[in-house]
């Protein structure tokens, strides 16, 4: 529970900044996604480079992917990851955004399923 005082101060000083992509919408009308995201960026040339940053992965088609990594990585949900590994196109490291992890405690593992932008 959190109280009137803190909420209140969280929502305090927010800033919002959008960005379209033209192509997108252009390619994909009323069907084309929309983001929000909240986060401790402070500047909105930040919140900028961040919805470019977005746009740019999200623009084309993206593949559905499964990844065992070492470790209990369950915290890495939700969060942009560098995989690097000798097959499938990653051998220089692709950058990728974790969507689930299930971990194996007793193996020290965790199958991650990531979404990767192809190229």
């Amino acid at each position: 529970m959190v109280d009137a005082g803190t909420v209140a101060w969280l929502k305090g000083g927010v800033l919002f900044a959008s960005s379209t992509d033209t192509g997108i919408a252009t390619a994909w009308g009323v069907d084309a996604s929309e983001t929000e995201i909240v986060s401790c960026l402070a500047l909105s040339s930040a919140a900028a480079t961040e919805a470019a940053r977005q746009q740019d992965f999200l623009e084309g088609p993206l593949a559905v992917e499964r990844h065992n990594v070492k470790g209990l990585r369950s915290d890495l949900i939700g969060r942009p990851v560098t995989i690097t590994v000798a097959q499938l196109g990653y051998d220089a490291g692709l950058t990728v955004f974790v969507i689930g992890a299930e971990e194996a405690a007793d193996v020290e593992r965790t199958y991650l399923t990531v979404l990767r932008k192809l190229t």
